[in-house]
């Protein structure tokens, strides 16, 4: 039974795919009768031979041709609000379109000038991994302990993130958006308590929201297109985590004394009371975009140079005191961050009439494609 139900499933939509293909076929005839009427001159049928196709919503490149013989139609009729309906729905079947002088009329360059279908907004969304720099501020020692050599090292971290493009025109927009972020380093203290092969390894995990907020500069045109930006990100710290491992405690200090004693590891300690919550940093980065058909897929590298402390100094010590029994204390430092990213844009369109016609730039477009033939 359950055979038969399967089969008479692939039939109907054979059937249905088939009848779609069908009178998409019907349409493509009806389309090119229609443009041997148009070339006849015969204009007054055209619209009518048209409407039963249009109101199936055939396919994006249907329309946008069928819509743009309907211009043309309206144009030589001198009904100027039907053509310009007819290119309103031009540019909703396709908000790229552009026409070209060198082909089209010129009636039709004309009107193109008084139209646009650039996106106010575009929505956007991207994730990839990030690394974060330490840089000191000031490098503070616990008082009366002898170690001399410390170093950072850099851990992987991730972010991902949404946000919203206002475009001023076809090649400045303002950004804005909200992300989640993980950073991180390690710190590496030897010579504690004048032993060389004594180890305290600091490993630090943090969690942001981030709010960034930039002004781009963008390529308009190709299938690959060029951007750089600078901005600021508004930073919150939700949660700091570490672990403290001490090794090669085995060892005698210098003067043959038994070290201190100290827990061999501990892990997933809270530090955020230690911590400034709040921070910022101004970012610059740019990267490429890739056009696929009306959205865009981007690579994108981003520098961050983080503007605060991330050390609460009224509470430099709580980690060590209460929640970390260890001899290590924090630097000041600030953290910087280097991300790159893959994303997805989506831009809103919106084809839309002018306030102000740009047909005095399409004129002097067509006179000096004339004076380069001449």
């Amino acid at each position: 039974m359950c055979l038969w139900k399967k089969i008479i499933a692939i039939l109907l939509l054979v059937v249905c795919l088939g009848k779609q293909s069908l009178a998409q076929d019907e349409c493509e005839l009806v389309l090119i009768q229609a443009t041997e009427e148009f070339n006849a001159g015969h204009l007054y049928g055209i619209s009518a031979m048209l409407k039963d196709c249009l109101d199936k919503n055939q396919k994006r490149e249907w329309r946008q041709r069928a819509y743009l013989l309907l211009a043309e139609t309206y144009l030589l009729l001198e009904d100027p609000l039907g053509a310009e309906q007819s290119y309103l729905s031009v540019l909703r079947a396709n908000p790229e379109f552009l026409t070209d002088p060198k082909l089209d009329p010129i009636d039709l360059v004309y009107l193109s000038g008084k139209f646009t279908s650039s996106p106010i907004f575009s929505l956007h969304g991207y994730a990839g991994p990030s690394i974060s720099p330490v840089r000191i501020i000031h490098d503070v020692r616990i008082g009366g302990e002898s170690y001399t050599r410390e170093r950072y090292a850099i851990r992987v971290g991730w972010q991902v993130g949404v946000g919203m493009d206002f475009h001023y025109n076809d090649f400045i927009s303002a950004s804005a958006g909200v992300a989640v972020s993980r950073t991180g380093f390690k710190h590496n203290t030897t010579d504690l308590f004048g032993l060389d092969k004594d180890i305290v390894e600091f490993i630090d995990r943090q969690t942001w929201a981030n709010l960034p907020v930039s002004v781009k500069y963008s390529q308009s045109i190709g299938k690959f297109r060029r951007y750089g930006y600078v901005g600021i990100s508004f930073n919150y710290l939700l949660g700091d985590n570490a672990n403290v491992d001490l090794k090669n405690r085995e060892a005698k200090t210098s003067d043959n004394a038994e070290p201190p004693e100290f827990p061999k590891s501990i892990s997933n300690v809270d530090i955020l009371k230690s911590r400034e919550r709040l921070n910022a940093a101004f970012f610059l980065g740019g990267g490429v975009k890739y056009k696929n058909k009306l959205d865009y897929f981007y690579l994108d590298l981003r520098y961050s140079f983080g503007m605060k402390n991330v050390v609460n100094a009224n509470s430099r010590f709580n980690s060590t005191t209460e929640g970390l029994p260890y001899p290590y204390v924090d630097d000041d430092f600030r953290m910087d961050n280097l991300a790159l990213s893959i994303g997805y844009i989506h831009p809103l369109y919106k084809p839309r009439k002018l306030k102000k016609a740009r047909t005095k730039s399409v004129l002097r477009k067509i006179q000096k494609e004339d004076n380069a033939k001449n």
